[in-house]
């Protein structure tokens, strides 16, 4: 081990360095604090043995200077020292000292003292190089979740379809790196559109994997593999799969037994972009929320089992008929359970007044100040879920 000497009698400086060569250490020994600061400086020594009686600078002030400088490596300090009062010793201690060694000091004192240090800067140095090696994996995971999340926001939709009559905007915001909820608005044909919100229980990794997974089975483009819609037997054409069955048949593959517990609440709907039609099943989600113009606003309570808590729960499908200045407002738990500073949820009365008070707006600017309003309620700490907000309107 290399150590640093700091001690300006000559006999003392001596004594120390050879005790300390003679059991095996690598020692550089400096006349006084101003020298041993310089050496310091310029070479490694985890462990410093200094006199606290020095000219130019002494020992206090030498390892004040030696706690100031930021070091990977924890240096070990043994104050040498003929002061014997508590004082004098609580004061060398606050200044950094590690141990004190009495003058004239006794080679076997000495001796376990140094070793004592080295096991001590053994162990800090362990320490170090394991909290390294952990930096170097919380890095990596970091990187890796940014590349996870920057895939999961690229299935989020760029651009909604383009429909006479029909308006679409949505908002949304993760409350982690990885999310578990998903939506996004589909054209099925030239007539129908799919719309759908879904949230994955829990956070994180496992939860943002299941949601890309069924955001992935929810947007196939290939009809053999789609579950929104399948190929009329004998023909080219295409048919529609009704929201029942595109929700028993994601409730059949993924039950919480065999998707590691997890489960989701779902709102898949077709809407009819020629009759005004919507049909739509709720599994398990919030209700949605239909703002008609000039007319009361009412929530759409769905029920039902979440997708996963049950194989044969048979699922209800509803039929709703909109009509020109309708607004549907369909979104994630995370809006109305949102808490503030004091645990008080957002609740649906506050989403139905915010819904209320944005019918002057654009829908897109109405979604964006809806996810405001819920930002603004939870403060600085933000929504503790994800927020996941769709809008539809009947121009």
């Amino acid at each position: 081990m290399r150590v640093l000497i700091a001690e300006d009698d000559r006999i003392s400086r001596r004594m120390l360095q050879r005790h300390l060569e003679r059991w095996g250490h690598e020692v550089v020994a400096a006349e006084n604090g101003v020298d041993a600061w310089e050496r310091f400086r310029e070479e490694d020594f985890p462990l410093v043995i200094t006199d606290w009686t020095m000219p130019e600078m002494d020992g206090i002030a030498l390892i004040e200077r030696i706690r100031e400088r930021h070091e990977r490596r924890y240096v070990y300090v043994i104050l040498l020292t003929a002061k014997k009062d508590t004082g004098d010793i609580v004061r060398g201690m606050e200044a950094g000292a590690d141990d004190f060694l009495s003058k004239p000091f006794d080679q076997d004192e000495l001796r376990v003292r140094v070793n004592a240090g080295k096991r001590i800067i053994e162990l800090e140095q362990r320490l170090a190089d394991r909290n390294a090696q952990l930096q170097a994996v919380n890095e990596h995971m970091k990187r890796d979740l940014e590349a996870a999340a920057a895939v999961q926001q690229s299935l989020l939709p760029k651009s909604l379809p383009d429909v006479p009559g029909i308006r679409l905007a949505w908002s949304f915001r993760p409350c982690e790196e990885l999310a578990g909820d998903f939506l996004n608005v589909l054209r099925l044909d030239q007539r129908h559109l799919a719309v759908y919100v879904a949230d994955v229980s829990g956070h994180g990794v496992v939860a943002s994997l299941l949601s890309v997974t069924i955001s992935h089975m929810l947007t196939a483009r290939d009809v053999a593999s789609s579950l929104l819609t399948r190929a009329r037997p004998g023909t080219s054409a295409i048919d529609i799969v009704p929201p029942k069955e595109v929700v028993r048949e994601l409730n059949r593959r993924f039950q919480m037994d065999e998707s590691g517990g997890s489960y989701f609440t779902l709102v898949y709907g077709v809407l009819d972009v020629e009759t005004l039609e919507f049909c739509y099943v709720s599994a398990g989600h919030p209700p949605i929320l239909r703002l008609p113009y000039q007319r009361e606003s009412e929530l759409l309570e769905g029920g039902g089992f979440a997708v996963g808590w049950d194989p044969d729960f048979d699922f209800d499908q509803h039929t709703l008929k909109l009509t020109s200045g309708d607004r549907l407002c369909i979104y994630s738990d995370g809006v109305p359970e949102a808490l503030n500073g004091e645990l008080e949820s957002f609740t649906n009365e506050r989403l139905i007044d915010v819904c209320r008070q944005e019918r002057s707006h654009d829908l897109r600017t109405a979604t964006e100040n809806l996810l405001k309003a819920v930002e603004q309620w939870c403060g600085k700490s933000g929504p503790k879920d994800d927020v996941s907000i769709l809008g539809v309107e009947v121009t």
